[in-house]
């Protein structure tokens, strides 16, 4: 059953690579909200990432993306905690089971419900009018 799981919202996770492409796009924020990135939380020797929904896009300091500049953040929320960051603190690899268990314990204890297979299907329908 987890697997399944991993399996169906791996369908939509963004990477880095796939952001850097869509940042200057005007619907950037409604092809990325509602979905999820695998995202650098801790920049310490062992690296550690989480699970997060993209909630929304927004816009701080200038930094350096890809070949580019841009100042957009990516909206995130984990559970029932919000946070923003830079669009190249995204992972370009996949979740892990441990990061999509982790991810699972706490929107359990935030009492907030995971995205069923259909709620993946018609978010990427509508990603699909987007790109």
């Amino acid at each position: 059953m987890t697997d399944l799981l991993l399996k169906h919202l791996s369908r939509l996770q963004l990477t880095r690579k796939a952001l850097e492409t869509w940042v200057e796009d005007p619907e950037l924020e409604e092809i990325v909200k509602g979905c999820y990135v695998r995202v650098l939380v801790d920049k310490s020797k062992s690296k550690q990432y989480r699970l997060s929904e993209v909630v929304g896009i927004s816009e701080d300091e200038e930094y350096k993306l890809g070949d580019g500049r841009t100042t957009k953040h990516v909206a995130l929320q984990h559970g029932d905690q919000l946070s923003s960051c830079k669009i190249d603190h995204i992972s370009n690899s996949e979740f892990t089971l441990g990061e999509f268990e982790a991810w699972r314990l706490v929107m359990a204890k935030s009492g907030l419900p995971v995205p069923t297979p259909g709620d993946v299907i018609y978010k990427l329908r509508k990603v699909k009018t987007y790109v």
